[in-house]
Protein backbone atom coordinates (compact mmCIF):
# COMPACT_ATOMS: atom_id res chain seq x y z
CA UNK A 1 0.00 0.00 0.00
CA UNK A 2 1.51 3.59 -1.00
CA UNK A 3 1.65 6.21 1.42
CA UNK A 4 -1.11 4.08 3.73
CA UNK A 5 -3.24 3.80 6.66
CA UNK A 6 0.00 4.99 9.09
CA UNK A 7 1.00 7.68 7.38
CA UNK A 8 -2.92 8.56 6.99
CA UNK A 9 -3.39 7.89 10.94
CA UNK A 10 -0.50 10.30 12.11
CA UNK A 11 -2.14 12.89 9.92
CA UNK A 12 -5.52 12.76 11.52
CA UNK A 13 -3.65 12.85 14.98
CA UNK A 14 -1.96 15.73 13.58
CA UNK A 15 -4.87 17.20 12.49
CA UNK A 16 -6.29 16.70 16.19
CA UNK A 17 -3.36 17.82 18.07
CA UNK A 18 -1.12 20.76 18.25
CA UNK A 19 -3.84 23.55 19.00
CA UNK A 20 -1.58 26.56 19.64
CA UNK A 21 1.27 25.84 16.96
CA UNK A 22 -1.99 25.70 14.40
CA UNK A 23 -3.72 28.75 15.74
CA UNK A 24 -0.29 30.63 16.13
CA UNK A 25 0.98 29.85 12.41
CA UNK A 26 4.03 27.59 13.62
CA UNK A 27 3.26 24.68 11.26
CA UNK A 28 4.56 25.29 7.71
CA UNK A 29 2.23 25.20 5.01
CA UNK A 30 1.48 22.65 1.84
CA UNK A 31 4.41 23.02 -0.50
CA UNK A 32 5.09 21.75 -3.78
CA UNK A 33 8.15 20.62 -5.88
CA UNK A 34 8.77 19.06 -9.51
CA UNK A 35 10.00 15.91 -10.37
CA UNK A 36 11.40 14.46 -13.78
CA UNK A 37 9.65 11.15 -14.05
CA UNK A 38 10.22 8.76 -16.76
CA UNK A 39 7.82 6.52 -17.14
CA UNK A 40 8.37 2.65 -17.36
CA UNK A 41 6.11 1.92 -20.46
CA UNK A 42 6.81 4.02 -23.03
CA UNK A 43 10.27 6.37 -21.54
CA UNK A 44 8.68 9.47 -21.99
CA UNK A 45 10.13 12.25 -19.66
CA UNK A 46 8.22 14.62 -18.24
CA UNK A 47 7.57 16.86 -15.18
CA UNK A 48 5.42 16.18 -12.25
CA UNK A 49 4.00 18.28 -9.10
CA UNK A 50 4.79 16.73 -5.93
CA UNK A 51 4.19 17.84 -1.98
CA UNK A 52 7.06 18.24 -0.13
CA UNK A 53 5.61 18.96 2.87
CA UNK A 54 2.08 18.97 4.34
CA UNK A 55 0.21 19.80 7.07
CA UNK A 56 -3.27 18.50 8.11
CA UNK A 57 -4.12 22.16 9.40
CA UNK A 58 -7.64 22.30 7.41
CA UNK A 59 -8.92 19.80 9.55
CA UNK A 60 -9.84 15.87 9.31
CA UNK A 61 -13.22 14.51 8.03
CA UNK A 62 -14.41 11.15 9.94
CA UNK A 63 -12.92 8.75 6.47
CA UNK A 64 -9.56 9.90 7.13
CA UNK A 65 -9.40 12.82 4.84
CA UNK A 66 -6.51 15.19 6.19
CA UNK A 67 -7.04 18.68 4.89
CA UNK A 68 -4.06 20.78 4.28
CA UNK A 69 -3.48 24.28 4.07
CA UNK A 70 -1.76 25.45 1.39
CA UNK A 71 -1.75 23.21 -1.64
CA UNK A 72 -3.54 19.87 -1.20
CA UNK A 73 -1.36 17.15 -1.62
CA UNK A 74 -4.34 14.56 -2.50
CA UNK A 75 -4.42 16.28 -6.23
CA UNK A 76 -0.29 15.63 -6.67
CA UNK A 77 0.07 11.97 -5.07
CA UNK A 78 -0.82 10.39 -8.54
CA UNK A 79 0.99 11.33 -11.87
CA UNK A 80 0.32 10.35 -15.74
CA UNK A 81 2.74 10.23 -18.25
CA UNK A 82 1.06 12.85 -21.26
CA UNK A 83 2.31 10.19 -24.06
CA UNK A 84 0.74 6.62 -22.75
CA UNK A 85 -1.18 7.71 -19.97
CA UNK A 86 0.40 5.35 -17.43
CA UNK A 87 -0.62 6.34 -14.08
CA UNK A 88 0.32 6.22 -10.31
CA UNK A 89 2.61 7.20 -6.95
CA UNK A 90 5.57 8.40 -7.79
CA UNK A 91 7.32 4.63 -6.65
CA UNK A 92 5.39 3.56 -9.68
CA UNK A 93 7.57 5.58 -11.69
CA UNK A 94 10.91 4.45 -9.82
CA UNK A 95 13.79 3.64 -12.39
CA UNK A 96 13.72 -0.33 -10.86
CA UNK A 97 9.87 -0.39 -11.10
CA UNK A 98 9.24 -4.70 -12.70
CA UNK A 99 6.01 -3.83 -14.53
CA UNK A 100 4.06 -7.50 -15.67
CA UNK A 101 4.57 -8.13 -19.03
CA UNK A 102 1.02 -7.70 -20.05
CA UNK A 103 0.59 -4.40 -18.48
CA UNK A 104 2.35 -2.84 -21.53
CA UNK A 105 1.15 -4.13 -24.06
CA UNK A 106 -2.51 -3.20 -22.48
CA UNK A 107 -1.69 0.16 -22.38
CA UNK A 108 0.31 0.89 -25.21
CA UNK A 109 -2.27 -1.83 -27.83
CA UNK A 110 -5.25 -3.16 -26.64
CA UNK A 111 -7.21 -2.04 -25.11
CA UNK A 112 -4.97 1.30 -24.70
CA UNK A 113 -5.58 3.84 -21.84
CA UNK A 114 -8.07 6.50 -22.78
CA UNK A 115 -6.74 10.03 -21.90
CA UNK A 116 -8.84 13.30 -22.40
CA UNK A 117 -9.81 14.58 -25.86
CA UNK A 118 -7.70 17.09 -26.77
CA UNK A 119 -4.66 15.77 -24.40
CA UNK A 120 -1.85 14.86 -26.65
CA UNK A 121 2.10 13.73 -25.58
CA UNK A 122 2.63 17.84 -25.91
CA UNK A 123 0.50 18.51 -23.43
CA UNK A 124 1.41 19.50 -19.79
CA UNK A 125 0.68 16.55 -17.45
CA UNK A 126 0.21 19.55 -14.56
CA UNK A 127 -2.81 20.46 -16.45
CA UNK A 128 -4.30 17.06 -16.25
CA UNK A 129 -7.48 17.35 -13.99
CA UNK A 130 -6.39 15.06 -10.97
CA UNK A 131 -10.11 12.20 -10.97
CA UNK A 132 -8.34 11.70 -14.51
CA UNK A 133 -4.92 10.82 -13.20
CA UNK A 134 -6.78 8.59 -10.25
CA UNK A 135 -9.32 7.11 -12.87
CA UNK A 136 -5.85 6.13 -14.93
CA UNK A 137 -4.14 4.81 -12.06
CA UNK A 138 -7.28 3.03 -11.18
CA UNK A 139 -7.09 1.19 -14.04
CA UNK A 140 -3.52 0.70 -14.53
CA UNK A 141 -3.83 -1.20 -11.14
CA UNK A 142 -6.46 -3.17 -12.01
CA UNK A 143 -4.32 -4.36 -15.29
CA UNK A 144 -1.47 -4.59 -13.39
CA UNK A 145 -3.15 -7.31 -11.04
CA UNK A 146 -2.09 -4.94 -7.73
CA UNK A 147 -3.43 -5.95 -4.33
CA UNK A 148 -7.46 -4.86 -3.19
CA UNK A 149 -5.81 -2.68 -0.68
CA UNK A 150 -3.88 -0.49 -3.26
CA UNK A 151 -6.48 -0.12 -5.58
CA UNK A 152 -9.09 0.70 -2.52
CA UNK A 153 -6.75 3.37 -1.30
CA UNK A 154 -6.95 4.65 -5.29
CA UNK A 155 -10.54 5.04 -4.59
CA UNK A 156 -10.84 6.28 -1.33
CA UNK A 157 -8.66 9.22 -2.67
CA UNK A 158 -10.82 10.18 -5.87
CA UNK A 159 -13.70 10.19 -3.26
CA UNK A 160 -11.98 12.89 -1.79
CA UNK A 161 -10.94 14.58 -5.02
CA UNK A 162 -14.81 14.40 -5.74
CA UNK A 163 -16.00 15.83 -2.50
CA UNK A 164 -13.34 18.59 -2.91
CA UNK A 165 -13.84 19.38 -6.15
CA UNK A 166 -17.41 19.43 -5.69
CA UNK A 167 -17.99 21.42 -2.80
CA UNK A 168 -17.87 24.98 -3.95
CA UNK A 169 -20.59 27.02 -5.90
CA UNK A 170 -20.46 30.52 -7.85
CA UNK A 171 -20.24 33.45 -5.95
CA UNK A 172 -23.08 34.94 -4.65
CA UNK A 173 -23.92 38.14 -2.76
CA UNK A 174 -26.75 36.37 -0.34
CA UNK A 175 -24.99 33.36 0.07
CA UNK A 176 -21.65 35.51 1.61
CA UNK A 177 -23.59 37.39 3.41
CA UNK A 178 -25.49 34.64 5.33
CA UNK A 179 -21.85 32.47 5.46
CA UNK A 180 -20.31 36.17 7.40
CA UNK A 181 -23.36 35.82 9.24
CA UNK A 182 -22.90 32.28 10.54
CA UNK A 183 -19.84 33.27 11.46
CA UNK A 184 -21.49 33.66 14.70
CA UNK A 185 -21.78 30.36 15.37
CA UNK A 186 -18.57 29.16 15.13
CA UNK A 187 -16.59 27.75 18.40
CA UNK A 188 -13.35 28.13 19.32
CA UNK A 189 -10.87 25.60 17.61
CA UNK A 190 -9.92 24.64 21.39
CA UNK A 191 -13.14 23.98 22.07
CA UNK A 192 -13.59 21.48 18.70
CA UNK A 193 -11.11 19.34 19.99
CA UNK A 194 -8.45 21.35 17.98
CA UNK A 195 -10.09 19.59 14.45
CA UNK A 196 -11.46 22.29 12.07
CA UNK A 197 -14.31 19.55 10.63
CA UNK A 198 -15.60 19.30 14.32
CA UNK A 199 -15.44 23.34 14.37
CA UNK A 200 -17.88 23.77 10.80
CA UNK A 201 -19.77 20.77 12.07
CA UNK A 202 -20.61 22.51 15.40
CA UNK A 203 -21.62 25.46 13.63
CA UNK A 204 -24.08 23.30 11.10
CA UNK A 205 -25.60 22.27 13.93
CA UNK A 206 -26.50 25.64 15.70
CA UNK A 207 -27.38 26.96 12.41
CA UNK A 208 -30.20 23.73 12.01
CA UNK A 209 -31.11 24.94 15.98
CA UNK A 210 -31.59 28.58 14.78
CA UNK A 211 -33.21 27.37 11.76
CA UNK A 212 -35.91 24.93 13.18
CA UNK A 213 -36.55 28.08 16.07
CA UNK A 214 -37.97 29.78 12.95
CA UNK A 215 -34.89 33.01 13.41
CA UNK A 216 -34.68 33.33 9.58
CA UNK A 217 -37.75 34.59 7.54
CA UNK A 218 -38.53 33.00 4.08
CA UNK A 219 -36.30 34.99 2.38
CA UNK A 220 -33.47 34.18 4.49
CA UNK A 221 -34.04 30.74 5.42
CA UNK A 222 -32.69 29.05 1.68
CA UNK A 223 -29.69 30.64 1.91
CA UNK A 224 -28.98 29.71 5.41
CA UNK A 225 -30.12 26.02 4.64
CA UNK A 226 -27.78 26.57 1.09
CA UNK A 227 -24.89 27.69 3.19
CA UNK A 228 -25.42 24.67 5.72
CA UNK A 229 -25.89 21.97 3.10
CA UNK A 230 -22.15 23.61 1.40
CA UNK A 231 -20.88 22.97 4.73
CA UNK A 232 -21.80 19.09 4.79
CA UNK A 233 -21.24 18.57 1.17
CA UNK A 234 -17.89 19.81 2.29
CA UNK A 235 -17.38 16.91 4.60
CA UNK A 236 -18.61 14.19 2.70
CA UNK A 237 -22.00 14.38 4.72
CA UNK A 238 -24.13 13.09 1.94
CA UNK A 239 -26.96 12.31 3.09
CA UNK A 240 -27.61 15.09 5.02
CA UNK A 241 -27.01 17.41 2.17
CA UNK A 242 -28.10 15.34 -1.02
CA UNK A 243 -31.95 15.72 0.27
CA UNK A 244 -31.19 19.46 1.21
CA UNK A 245 -29.63 20.27 -2.48
CA UNK A 246 -32.87 17.94 -4.08
CA UNK A 247 -35.37 20.89 -2.03
CA UNK A 248 -32.64 24.06 -2.73
CA UNK A 249 -32.51 23.07 -6.31
CA UNK A 250 -36.16 23.78 -7.30
CA UNK A 251 -35.95 27.44 -5.40
CA UNK A 252 -36.92 29.88 -8.34
CA UNK A 253 -35.45 32.69 -6.48
CA UNK A 254 -31.57 31.80 -6.44
CA UNK A 255 -29.67 32.69 -9.56
CA UNK A 256 -29.05 30.75 -12.39
CA UNK A 257 -25.71 30.21 -11.82
CA UNK A 258 -26.22 29.30 -8.25
CA UNK A 259 -28.80 26.94 -9.13
CA UNK A 260 -25.84 25.25 -11.85
CA UNK A 261 -23.66 25.08 -8.94
CA UNK A 262 -25.77 22.78 -6.82
CA UNK A 263 -26.66 20.80 -9.70
CA UNK A 264 -22.90 19.89 -10.28
CA UNK A 265 -22.47 20.01 -6.88
CA UNK A 266 -25.69 16.92 -6.80
CA UNK A 267 -23.63 15.13 -9.71
CA UNK A 268 -20.30 15.20 -7.25
CA UNK A 269 -21.75 13.49 -4.84
CA UNK A 270 -22.33 10.19 -7.05
CA UNK A 271 -18.95 10.18 -8.53
CA UNK A 272 -18.19 10.19 -4.49
CA UNK A 273 -20.18 7.52 -3.54
CA UNK A 274 -19.42 5.61 -6.83
CA UNK A 275 -15.57 5.87 -5.44
CA UNK A 276 -16.44 4.89 -1.49
CA UNK A 277 -18.25 1.92 -2.51
CA UNK A 278 -15.67 0.40 -4.82
CA UNK A 279 -13.41 1.13 -2.02
CA UNK A 280 -15.80 -0.82 0.52
CA UNK A 281 -15.40 -3.92 -2.22
CA UNK A 282 -12.19 -3.54 -1.95
CA UNK A 283 -11.03 -2.89 1.26
CA UNK A 284 -13.55 -5.74 2.57
CA UNK A 285 -11.75 -8.41 0.41
CA UNK A 286 -8.33 -7.30 1.21
CA UNK A 287 -9.54 -7.40 5.01
CA UNK A 288 -10.75 -11.25 4.32
CA UNK A 289 -7.86 -12.05 2.49
CA UNK A 290 -5.57 -11.16 4.72
CA UNK A 291 -3.79 -8.39 3.26
CA UNK A 292 -4.11 -5.70 5.31
CA UNK A 293 -0.62 -5.59 8.05
CA UNK A 294 -1.98 -6.27 11.40
CA UNK A 295 -1.08 -3.19 13.39
CA UNK A 296 -3.21 -1.39 10.24
CA UNK A 297 -6.54 -4.00 10.76
CA UNK A 298 -8.11 -1.98 13.08
CA UNK A 299 -7.83 1.22 11.49
CA UNK A 300 -8.92 -0.72 7.91
CA UNK A 301 -12.31 -2.14 9.48
CA UNK A 302 -13.17 1.33 10.71
CA UNK A 303 -12.57 3.16 7.65
CA UNK A 304 -15.06 0.43 6.01
CA UNK A 305 -17.57 0.77 8.50
CA UNK A 306 -17.32 4.62 8.05
CA UNK A 307 -18.02 4.20 4.60
CA UNK A 308 -20.77 2.24 4.53
CA UNK A 309 -22.21 4.93 7.46
CA UNK A 310 -22.06 6.94 4.67
CA UNK A 311 -23.33 5.33 2.23
CA UNK A 312 -26.46 4.27 3.82
CA UNK A 313 -25.65 0.45 4.65
CA UNK A 314 -25.74 1.28 8.57
CA UNK A 315 -26.04 -2.11 9.89
CA UNK A 316 -22.98 -3.39 7.95
CA UNK A 317 -21.34 0.15 9.29
CA UNK A 318 -22.15 -0.99 12.97
CA UNK A 319 -20.70 -4.42 12.84
CA UNK A 320 -17.17 -3.04 11.08
CA UNK A 321 -17.26 -0.13 14.16
CA UNK A 322 -17.62 -3.05 16.42
CA UNK A 323 -14.82 -5.23 14.92
CA UNK A 324 -12.20 -1.85 14.91
CA UNK A 325 -13.10 -1.34 18.58
CA UNK A 326 -12.59 -5.03 19.44
CA UNK A 327 -8.82 -4.20 18.43
CA UNK A 328 -6.66 -2.64 21.32
CA UNK A 329 -4.27 -1.16 19.04
CA UNK A 330 -6.87 1.28 17.69
CA UNK A 331 -5.47 4.72 17.69
CA UNK A 332 -7.44 6.79 20.90
CA UNK A 333 -8.95 9.29 18.13
CA UNK A 334 -9.78 6.91 16.01
CA UNK A 335 -11.45 4.99 18.68
CA UNK A 336 -13.97 8.14 19.75
CA UNK A 337 -14.85 8.53 16.22
CA UNK A 338 -15.82 4.49 16.26
CA UNK A 339 -17.78 5.06 19.02
CA UNK A 340 -19.24 8.09 18.23
CA UNK A 341 -20.21 7.68 14.55
CA UNK A 342 -21.61 4.01 15.86
CA UNK A 343 -23.96 5.93 18.56
CA UNK A 344 -25.51 8.60 16.22
CA UNK A 345 -26.40 4.92 14.11
CA UNK A 346 -27.84 3.88 17.07
CA UNK A 347 -30.02 6.97 18.02
CA UNK A 348 -31.57 7.15 14.67
CA UNK A 349 -33.07 4.00 14.74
Amino acid sequence: MRTGLNAIVVLAVLGMAGIAAAQTGDLPLSLLGRHRLACPVCEQVFTALVVTHTNARGGVDRDLFARAVGPEPEYYRISTCPNCGYSGYLSDFAPDVVLPPDLRQRILKSPRLELPAGFTPDSDPRELDASDRYRLAIQCYRWGQKSDEAIGWLHLRASWIARDEGAMLPKDPRLARVMEYLERYRPELSDAGGNQRSVEMQMVSRALEALAIGQFNRYQKPYVELAVALILRRHGENRQAGPMLDRLIEYKSFSESLRQGIARMRESIQREREHQAEAVTCFERALLAGQVARANRGVACYLVGELCRRLGRDREAVRWYDEALRDASLPAEVRTWASEQRGEIALAR
